[in-house]
């Protein structure tokens, strides 16, 4: 991954809260000024719904909320509807009839992540052909049964060429890819609904028949990640040089470097991050 949307494209693609936050953020306005405006306009708002909004804890769906995103409209001067838009393209299960820019999932906020641990392997090709992905995930409502797995391959790679397959507590529903921005999306069923507060545990492999060497991996973060572990393993033909971790949000047109590290004694690396709020968390390296 190697450029962030733009508000642009946020506003075209969604999520809905990371529209409005990067819309917020482009207006240089402070959450507290934004309920001023609104109150100006005979539109209460609390402080606290206006952060669950931009974080994504909670999405505006009454009456009241969407006459509120209709004025949000005006005051962070966005397009008129492109907020309210990306609000209407979910159904129930977070699949559109019509995928704006085939990236359906982006906009349910059902299920909270409460750990990631992604495990990378790094052939003698250079290549990420194989990822392996345990989550745990909590439900924040009744009823939840699947998970939107996205993924980026490179851009010498067809989107078909990719697949996912299950280990454990899950199974393949639908899929959907965007060959313009090398995306596929796949739903991922668990074995039953979830109720509310309820968590689930599940695991499944992401086949990547990388061509391009591989230079990094990254979690994109929707709007919270509780704990997110990334393991790298080398192929001994294959070893990086200069591996670091850095961090990336929607804003922000570069990544920058946070932690230096090092290869263990298994040709590996990994990174553990905590309450990650960031849009993007990875590992760079080059190659020697």
């Amino acid at each position: 991954m190697t450029t962030t949307p733009s508000l642009e494209a946020l506003l075209r693609i969604g999520p809905f809260h990371s529209a409005l936050r990067a819309a917020i953020r482009r207006r240089g306005l402070t959450l507290e000024r934004l309920r001023l405006r609104l109150a100006q306009q005979d539109v209460a708002v609390a402080l606290s719904t206006l952060s669950d909004w931009q974080q994504g804890r909670v999405r505006p769906v009454s009456p009241k909320s969407l006459r509120a995103v209709s004025v949000l409209e005006e005051l962070l001067e966005v397009p008129p509807r492109s907020l309210l838009a990306l609000l209407e393209h979910a159904g129930p299960n977070g699949w559109p009839d019509v995928v704006p820019g085939l990236m359906p999932g982006f906009n349910t906020n059902d299920l909270e992540i409460v750990s990631r641990h992604d495990r990378v392997f790094v052939d003698a090709e250079r290549h990420a052909s194989r990822v392996h992905v345990r989550m745990v995930v909590r439900a924040r409502q009744d009823g939840v049964d699947r998970f939107y797995a996205h993924y980026y391959c490179d851009d010498a790679v067809r989107t078909s060429e990719v697949s996912h397959e299950p280990v454990r507590n899950c199974r393949i529903g639908r899929s959907a890819r965007d060959e313009a921005e090398c995306v596929t999306v796949e739903e991922l069923l668990f074995d039953k609904p979830l109720a509310s507060g309820e968590t689930w545990v599940f695991e499944f492999l992401v086949h990547d028949p990388a061509r391009l060497d591989t230079v990094e991996y990254a979690h994109g973060v929707r709007c919270f990640l509780a704990q997110s572990l990334i393991e790298v393993h080398f192929d001994p033909a294959a070893l990086p040089a200069d591996p670091h971790v850095y961090l990336q949000d929607w804003q922000e047109s570069e990544p920058h470097r946070t932690i230096d590290l090092t290869l263990d004694h298994t040709n590996s690396l990994h990174h553990f991050e905590a309450n990650v709020s960031v849009n993007w968390v990875g590992i760079r390296w080059k190659w020697m």
